[in-house]
């Protein structure tokens, strides 16, 4: 258990502060001690965190200490005994402990005047409606929260309120309050509630003289929120290690519900891929405990290397038995790891990207490959000029290492096409023509839920249709330019978009 923060109360208090809360009535039993603890989290939320031990000594410590931790965590603790047990000998007697004893000088000195504080605090108290924890957690950047979710955006104001400024100097109270404008944009009835949140991070940007980096906060919000909301997902990529060239890098993000792009990053671990299935499962489980009772239709997505784009990612098994392919409970797609770090060519990607979700209809560029008066420069010419061409179909699978020249996977990604489909057999069947283009029509933004519904029919199909069903062999490559996640540094070479060992550089 953990003694810091609080050293400016002597051990004697804590100590009576201990024997006085074991004397109250009731705290014998978990469930009460429960009960109060409760009560302390609406004011002092990082209280609900305390460790649990089961025993009743050892957890009336672990609250004293939550409180003393706190400022004026101590007049808390009295003012919420004497709701639980008024007029009580213990009760009374920690009152008088609270009113004799001085709050220690607090680790985070308030930049905000008090009547500031009050005034921002007030103005979101009655936003009920917005998510305050999503809030908490896009303002809050790198801070480390509590577990237990805040209850309102005026506790989330509280206890960013207590955070060190921000290295640019911003306090992060002020970025939440930024963010919950934005969140409020459009909405007539809070209109001038947005309107005072304004003008009260305005006077506190002046007062701090950040008005510069305010606005900068402010830029950066607005364009976050115009971007296409993002699903709840989970996002595996594999980097091959430069140290050893048969293991891989495996790293992961978690998007926990759907909206702005907010993902966390969770341990990176090394794998073979012989351990990639596994591990994939045992993150997949962890995501699913964490989206529970929040219903939605997560997706999965797999940020590879070229050399392993044609790995069949989405029908690894999930689940206590491993029979179950991922693709037939979530939408699975893959992501270019090489353009994501090549950032040369992140602009034409944006703009096929904005003309993919304007668009009516998703238009295709066909590969020629394999059919008669096929000419690669031509075809790469025409993808590369026209900039409506938003989605490409292969006429084969990518081949891992090519030969010779580019292939017209690694031309569509240059150019910045978001979208490719093929079939993962050469040559594909026929079919695979029929399929892709019923799979291609429509909004692009619905392809992922198309692509799960023909790999569903795969699935389901009769065992001897079953191999040879399209969906079986489908690979759909689905890049959103907006949602990133490969934030370390690119090894080098990492501006060649045709991947293998020297392009995902040493890891």
């Amino acid at each position: 258990m953990s003694d810091e923060g609080h050293g400016a109360h002597a051990p004697e208090l804590r100590r009576e502060l201990v024997d006085q809360l074991c004397a109250v009535p009731g705290l014998d039993v978990p469930g009460s001690r429960d009960l109060l603890i409760s009560m302390l989290a609406q004011r002092l939320p990082e209280v609900g965190d305390v460790p649990r031990h089961s025993r009743t000594r050892l957890d009336i410590l672990e609250i004293v200490l939550g409180c003393l931790r706190e400022p004026h965590g101590l007049r808390e603790l009295a003012d919420a005994l004497s709701l639980y047990a008024p007029g009580s000998s213990p009760v009374l007697r920690i009152q008088e402990l609270a009113d004799s004893t001085p709050d220690p000088a607090p680790d985070v000195l308030p930049v905000l005047p008090e009547a500031e504080l009050r005034a921002g605090r007030s103005l979101l108290a009655g936003l009920r409606h917005l998510d305050a924890p999503g809030l908490l957690h896009a303002a809050a950047g790198d801070l480390v929260l509590p577990r237990r979710p805040v209850s309102g955006l005026d506790e989330a104001f509280d206890l960013l309120c207590r955070a060190n400024a921000r290295p640019d100097g911003l306090l992060p109270a002020t970025v939440l309050v930024e963010h919950v404008i934005t969140a409020l944009d459009g909405s007539e009835a809070h209109r001038h509630t947005a309107a005072a949140l304004r003008e009260w991070n305005d006077a506190q940007a002046a007062a701090l003289r950040l008005v510069p980096q305010l606005a900068a906060v402010r830029a950066d919000i607005a364009r976050a929120a115009t971007a296409q909301p993002a699903p709840a997902c989970l996002v595996v990529q594999l980097c091959r290690s430069g140290r050893d060239p048969d293991r891989y890098l495996l790293s992961h993000w978690r998007q926990i519900r759907p909206g702005p792009w907010r993902p966390e990053r969770g341990e990176d671990r090394l794998v073979t891929l012989d351990e990639v299935p596994a591990a994939v499962g045992e993150l997949v489980d962890r995501a699913e405990q964490e989206w529970a009772g929040r219903p939605g239709r997560p997706v999965l997505e797999f940020v590879l290397p070229f050399h392993l784009l044609n790995h069949p990612m989405e029908w690894l098994t999930s689940g206590p038995d491993l029979t179950t392919a991922l693709c037939l409970t979530y939408p699975v797609v893959l992501r270019s790891l090489e353009r994501m770090r090549a950032t040369q060519h992140h602009r034409k990607w944006h703009n096929r990207w904005q003309r993919m979700l304007d668009g009516p209809d998703t238009a295709c560029h066909w590969d020629t490959i394999g059919r008669r008066g096929h000419d690669a420069v031509r075809w790469s010419s025409a993808l590369v000029a026209d900039e409506r061409l938003v989605s490409v179909a292969l006429g084969a699978p990518p081949p891992p290492h090519p030969a010779g020249g580019r292939s017209p996977l690694e031309t569509a990604l240059r150019a910045g096409v978001p979208l490719a489909v093929w079939d993962r057999r050469e040559p594909p069947p026929p079919e695979f023509r029929r399929r892709a283009k019923k799979l291609l029509k429509g909004k692009a933004i619905e392809l992922p839920q198309r692509a799960k519904l023909l790999r569903g029919e795969a699935a389901t199909a009769a065992a001897g249709q079953r191999d040879d069903h399209v969906g079986r062999h489908l690979a759909v490559l689905f890049d959103d330019p907006n949602r990133l996640v490969d934030w370390g540094p690119p090894g080098p070479g990492t501006g060649n978009a045709r991947g293998g060992h020297d392009d995902e550089g040493e890891t």
